[in-house]
């Protein structure tokens, strides 16, 4: 255990609080309700990936003893379930909502998810009640895993929200799920095998990808009619 680490289980939280007064009075009753229906998603997300954990641990898939196991790993075991976890009931129970009528209130959206996911899944990381945790750099993957995140989040929020206002959900949806978890298994790659050049590459173009698409979503109107 490392204490100074545990201050980061204040993020997710705190994030999420701030959302919800700011945008809360500003779109009003309807809008906070969905926000706390995101945050909630999220949580409950938790279970495919701690699923996933368990299984690869009864498994013995969490013995990284090879290349191709590290890569199963990264973006099966942990990349794939944690961001069908959010995906679910965010695509089918949250996206639907009428309350989500631009693109960029389904990012929104896709971002309160991700901080319900992380505030219990960073607890589970920490404290590893099952001993289920491949070996990470501990201090810096608790630092980073809010941010990148909810940097995810936004890959998948982009592609899915605007897939409900152009009508191609089932190809726009995938590539928003499949954009996440490859990132997502990048970013846990990385961090197994500390190669801290490529994590440097990963944080720029990650970085940029979405500030490109939060813009894109931010200036998109659905079209009336």
């Amino acid at each position: 255990m490392r204490p100074v680490a545990f201050i980061t289980l204040a993020f997710a939280p705190v994030i999420a609080i701030g959302i919800y007064i700011y945008l809360g009075q500003k779109y009003g009753k309807a809008f906070k309700k969905v926000l706390i229906q995101s945050f909630l998603c999220g949580i409950a997300g938790v279970l495919i990936l701690a699923a996933a954990k368990f299984l690869s641990t009864v498994l013995g898939l969490n013995n990284l003893t090879n290349l191709k196991r590290t890569l199963f790993y990264s973006f099966v075991t942990i990349g794939f379930a944690s961001e069908l976890g959010k995906f679910l009931l965010y695509r089918y129970y949250i996206i639907p909502k009428k309350t989500i009528d631009k693109p960029i209130h389904g990012v929104t959206m896709s971002v309160m998810v991700s901080l319900g996911f992380c505030t219990i899944a960073l607890l589970s990381f920490m404290l590893d009640p099952f001993h289920t945790q491949a070996l990470y750099p501990y201090t810096l993957y608790a630092f980073i895993f809010v941010p990148a995140n909810i940097i995810f989040s936004i890959i998948m929020g982009f592609f899915v929200s605007m897939g409900k206002f152009i009508k191609t959900y089932f190809m726009f949806a995938l590539t928003g799920l499949f954009g996440a978890v490859f990132f997502q298994g990048l970013l846990i790659f990385t961090l197994i095998t500390q190669d801290f050049k490529l994590l440097s590459l990963f944080a720029f173009g990650s970085t940029a990808i979405v500030f490109i698409l939060g813009i894109k979503a931010a200036l998109t109107e659905p079209e009336v009619g």
